[in-house]
């Protein structure tokens, strides 16, 4: 592992650089921290996903800014910035009065407060530059290249890693009291727990490694590489070297062309329920007016989640001034539980039927057990969407079809998932509009399954003055209804077996001060997961912002939420539902001390009730620091924090600063302290170095997880490296 580190800096130091490094201001990049840490929040349990991707596009948007006089409802909803009533604000002034003189005439935009604009301006800019193509030889003379190179440890030995990759920077692994480890030293005994699945097959490390070329948004190539920690490298299973490559092309407004995505890339649409690969950003949050999805079509994908991608072609083209059309197509190989079943037809013969019950989404291939359903499903989808833009409205039509190679067959068929996809092949199509008229946009969309299921969703977003906004969204979900690539708002993480009315509201009384709340009440007409009955339950969010200064901001936020579940007591037959009642309390405040210190502290509460079981609490209190200095070559980024919760209902979240490309949203559980510092260390004009080492102390145990990722001990530490060279 070390002379691989070694090389890759060599190489990096070596590279001959033009570029200066990016000129981020530290309120800036406190501004993308914390809009990526909202939106970090509302994934919750999903902490798997990669965020990689919109940290990339607010930064990239900084050297880049939109034009405000070429821009469109889909550029400016990219930023999450500003809400759908005040995009249709700027996209209103733009057509009653001509394009923008002037950045500084966004002032008179109705809906645009100034603590909008502050956060928005550097992010747009204003030029009467014509729509003239750029020659794909500029693209390729003016383009710029980045390399990315990350490394990461547990420094904690796991039980899997026991014997053949002892490493130093690892904690030896210590039995259990009354038991004993195996003699791993001893060949024999090594290779019968490798083959038995016993240990991890790799080195503790996780390498990533990246190289990317842009113009702007016009040209985007790159070169992805991820093994994860576990995995072989360069040798046994992994001879050709990382266990995920992935690559992209992505052409924008080349000549007839307006985008051409060929490798590995995104396709979303519509609301999502139609089809949606990747993440999904329209959920409920503090942001209260967020609620459309704003789908860029097709987009380019640079991040390594094994499996929210497509991989193939796909093309958009318009057809004269109101009508787009974009096809797809993507071929790419699926983890799964394949296996074959004996099938004794009418005449007697015996037929061999190959079967999957399970996708497998984790990505992880440390085991032999793992290696083995690696790639083991094949899955092609095709589809294609056309799209009509009128003055102030657009309706557009999407359909897709997936397909396996085997047959979905689900081992454990409970009357909760009976309604869920099974075969191998499954096609939804739908239609969805968007129209604004003054102050008020509706916006929704329809959508079948193959198997006649039903999904809708429509809402209205409404500014009845510039400091207060409404908010409503329906939507009616069957049970029945199969989106393998559907995404759209909802409570469940899939859009079925719901039905739910969402109301919101924006209220801006002065400059200073601003309250969002919205409520949220909801159905699932058919049994769900840990729940034997249809049931109900509602949501409800309120939070007040103040806003004093520029260098201090404060808000208080309450939230509750009830759903039913099966009772955890003890009762034989069908297990009776009661309500489950979680209530949130939160104090965040960020104060700048100095023009390069900010402080943030935050007092966070959890009472989650089930039934007549006794409250179970949950607390967290944290300070951060954070230098980021204007001049300086050293940034410092670091929190300490106290946690308590009596069990894993009363769990809490907080967002991490990290390492570009990482995001640590852990669930926070137990009792302990946990602890983060982080250096960014700008080693010349083009090169960039962090290094990131956190460590949780539990003081309620002596294991810490189970199976091969078990920790003897009561610490659980990481340590993380990235470099990064533009040129």
């Amino acid at each position: 592992m070390t002379r691989y580190l070694l090389l890759c800096i060599v190489l990096l130091l070596g590279a001959k650089a033009v570029h200066a490094q990016d000129d981020i201001s530290p309120e800036l990049r406190d501004l993308i921290e914390q809009r990526i840490a909202t939106i970090a929040e509302q994934l919750g349990d999903k902490s798997d996903v990669d965020l990689s991707a919109l940290a990339d596009q607010l930064t990239e948007r900084l050297s880049d800014p939109i034009n405000l006089n070429r821009t469109n409802a889909e550029d400016l909803g990219s930023l999450h910035l500003l809400t759908d009533i005040q995009i249709n604000a700027i996209l209103a002034h733009i057509q009653r009065f001509g394009k923008f003189i002037s950045i500084y005439e966004l002032q008179t935009v109705d809906g645009l407060d100034n603590a909008t604009l502050e956060i928005l301006r550097p992010f747009v800019t204003v030029s009467g530059e014509g729509t003239s193509r750029t020659s794909l030889k500029e693209m390729l003379a003016n383009g710029k290249s980045e390399m990315l190179f990350r490394t990461q440890i547990n420094i904690e030995q796991r039980k899997g890693f026991i014997g053949g990759h002892r490493d130093p920077f690892n904690s030896p692994y210590s039995p259990a009291e009354g038991s004993t480890l195996p003699d791993v030293d001893d060949p024999q005994v090594y290779d019968s727990l490798r083959a038995n699945n016993k240990v991890y097959l790799g080195s503790p490390w996780k390498v990533y490694a990246r190289y990317r070329f842009k113009y702007r948004r016009n040209l985007d190539f790159g070169i992805t590489a991820e093994k994860d920690e576990g995995e072989e490298f360069f040798k046994g299973s992994q001879k050709q070297g990382f266990d995920f490559y992935s690559a992209h092309l992505f052409l924008r407004d080349i000549g007839p062309m307006k985008a051409v995505a060929i490798g590995d890339y995104q396709a979303q649409f519509g609301q999502g329920l139609v089809f949606s690969s990747g993440l999904s950003f329209a959920r409920k949050s503090a942001y209260t007016m967020n609620i459309t999805k704003n789908a860029q079509g097709l987009s380019p994908y640079a991040s390594v989640n094994e499996n929210q991608f497509l991989r193939g072609a796909g093309a958009t083209m318009g057809f004269g001034k109101h009508f787009e059309g974009t096809a797809f197509i993507s071929k790419k190989k699926y983890d799964a539980n394949v296996q074959s079943l004996s099938d004794t037809s009418s005449t007697g013969f015996s037929d061999e039927q190959t079967t999957f019950s399970s996708f497998l989404e984790d990505g992880y291939h440390r085991t032999n057990a793992e290696l083995a359903k690696k790639n083991s499903l094949e899955e092609f989808i095709y589809g294609g969407n056309i799209n009509y833009k009128g003055k102030g409205w657009t309706l557009g039509a999407t359909a897709a079809q997936v397909n396996f190679d085997n047959t979905l067959v689900k081992t454990s068929t409970q009357p909760y998932n009976q309604y869920e996809f099974q075969g191998n092949a499954n096609t939804t199509y739908g239609f969805d509009w968007n129209a604004v008229y003054r102050n008020v946009t509706w916006f929704g969309e329809g959508a079948r399954s193959s198997n006649g299921g039903l999904a809708g969703v429509t809402g209205l977003l409404v500014a009845l003055d510039k400091r207060l906004s409404l908010a409503m969204l329906y939507r009616d979900l069957q049970r029945d209804f199969q989106g393998l690539y559907s995404s759209a708002f909802a409570e469940s993480s899939n859009p079925w077996n719901e039905r739910g009315l969402y109301t919101a509201i924006e209220l801006k009384p002065s400059r200073k001060w601003v309250f969002n709340a919205y409520y949220d009440q909801f159905t699932f007409p058919w049994l769900r997961y840990q729940t034997n009955g249809p049931s109900s339950g509602y949501e409800a969010l309120g939070q007040l912002t103040w806003t004093p200064s520029k260098a201090v901001q404060i808000y208080v936020k309450a939230r509750t939420q009830m759903k039913p579940r099966n009772t955890s007591e003890s009762v034989s037959g069908i297990l009776p539902l009661v309500d489950t009642k979680q209530n949130n309390y939160r104090f965040n405040a960020s104060y700048r001390v100095s023009s390069g210190v900010t402080l943030r502290t935050r007092i966070e509460s959890v009472d989650y009730y089930r039934g007549s079981n006794a409250v179970d609490h949950g607390f967290l209190i944290y300070q951060d620091i954070v230098h980021r200095p204007k001049r300086g070559r050293l940034e410092f980024t670091g929190r300490i924090a106290l946690f308590s919760t009596d069990s894993y209902d009363s769990r809490l979240y907080a967002f991490e600063s990290d390492i570009p490309g990482v995001f640590s949203l852990p669930p926070i559980y137990g009792r302990g302290m946990r602890w983060y510092a982080m250096v960014r260390w700008s080693v010349a004009r083009n090169i960039d170095f962090w290094a990131r080492y956190g460590i949780t102390m539990f003081t309620d145990r002596d294991r810490i997880s189970s199976g091969l990722q078990e920790i003897s001990g009561s610490n659980k530490s990481d340590l993380k490296m990235e470099l990064r060279l533009k040129f």
